[in-house]
């Protein structure tokens, strides 16, 4: 166990990329992954701590939940010169968390570490060194107290501190420093009205995140305010269907310039609408502690036709996945895949073209209990 985390803690120092909207992540658990994060309502491990953070209520004791992911992504534009490919990497990343409910108590705590937003986009070979290179990680530490109004209602609140490292490179401009100083705050409730039935409800507010440079410069940008509704509903002791959708604030994002003296020297000017993620995840508990699990999500695009920035190349997709998890040598261990199709995007302007993505991604968690 004590490999396992060291290892965690090293993956969690690079990047990770599963696209959803805008540069949001997802797959922040491999149980949750397995059902296409429609989690909310269901949050039975530690990463409850970022899926919905009401559920550690009924997680009793330590829990704690590590994992690591893979990915791995094939994105270009078709242009009339031919195929300009991405040349951005996909790096493998990282997930902790740990919750704590004492039995004789309705309150919890819970904390958790995952990068939930990252940029890495390089597209000069196609448009030239003016398109620059982009490169920006937001890693998300997570902190939660929950109480327990009585046994079938939880609220919880908490504090979201991010740290950010950003990388910019446009034409002859440069831009390279880190942020630890953006907070933001987050709410959640988990009501399961009768037995077979789970609701989950979260909001996460948004947050300005601004990084100093050398020589005066900064770079500035806005985090999204997000909301997800989410009901699970149990059938025959051993089936359980969720469906999720998540609302993100996309078009408060107006641009992500560098800046040096107030003077704009990397322009990044961008059109964005506030997106939709539908969710279903269904899982079968075929023997007791083990699962099979089977998810789809519609993971919709902020990037409109208009004005499209590949500084963000997001597009509509269509993200299937599967995921198994049982117990070994005392834990919980769970694997899963995913295969994200986007649609194809024409677009018009100074970055024409056909866009296409493909993305993949692997991710295993183990999760430990002590009373």
């Amino acid at each position: 166990m004590k490999k396992l985390i060291c290892l965690i803690t090293a993956v969690m120092m690079g990047g990770t990329w599963a696209h959803a909207g805008g540069f949001a992540q997802h797959s922040y658990s491999a149980a949750a992954a397995g059902v296409a994060d429609a989690f909310a309502a269901t949050a039975n491990d530690a990463s409850a701590v970022i899926y919905n953070p009401a559920g550690i209520a009924w997680l009793p004791g330590v829990t704690v939940t590590g994992g690591i992911g893979l990915y791995y992504r094939d994105n270009s534009v078709k242009i009339p010169a031919g195929i300009g490919p991405n040349d951005g990497t996909a790096p493998s990343s990282g997930h902790i968390y740990a919750t704590w409910a004492p039995l004789d108590s309705r309150w919890g705590i819970g904390f958790g570490f995952v990068p939930t937003y990252q940029i890495n986009n390089d597209w000069s070979s196609t448009f030239g060194a003016a398109s620059g290179i982009t490169k920006v990680t937001v890693d998300h530490a997570v902190f939660n107290g929950v109480y327990a109004i009585n046994s079938s209602l939880a609220v919880a609140a908490g504090v979201d501190w991010y740290l950010t490292r950003a990388t910019l490179t446009q034409g002859t401009s440069s831009f390279d420093d880190n942020d630890y100083a953006t907070v933001g705050g987050h709410a959640a409730l988990m009501w399961k009205p009768a037995p077979a039935w789970s609701l989950g409800a979260t909001y996460r507010s948004g947050a300005k995140v601004t990084v100093s440079g050398g020589v005066n410069q900064e770079f500035a940008f806005k985090l999204p305010d997000e909301a997800t509704l989410a009901i699970a509903h149990d059938f025959a002791d051993v089936w359980r269907l969720e469906t999720d959708v998540k609302w993100s604030r996309w078009s408060a994002l107006k641009d992500m310039n560098v800046t040096a003296a107030g003077v704009v020297v990397q322009g990044n000017t961008l059109q964005l609408r506030d997106t939709i993620t539908a969710m279903a995840g269904l899982t079968w508990t075929w023997y007791p502690g083990s699962q099979m699990r089977l998810g789809y999500a519609y993971d919709q695009g902020a990037n409109k036709v208009a004005g499209y920035n590949p500084i963000m190349a997001d597009q509509d997709g269509h993200r299937v996945s599967l995921g198994i998890g049982g117990v070994i040598m005392n834990s919980h261990m769970d694997l899963s895949y995913s295969y994200t199709y986007h649609n194809k995007k024409t677009v018009t302007g100074a970055y024409a073209g056909t866009y296409r993505d493909r993305n993949q991604a692997l991710v295993f968690s183990i999760t430990k209990t002590f009373d």
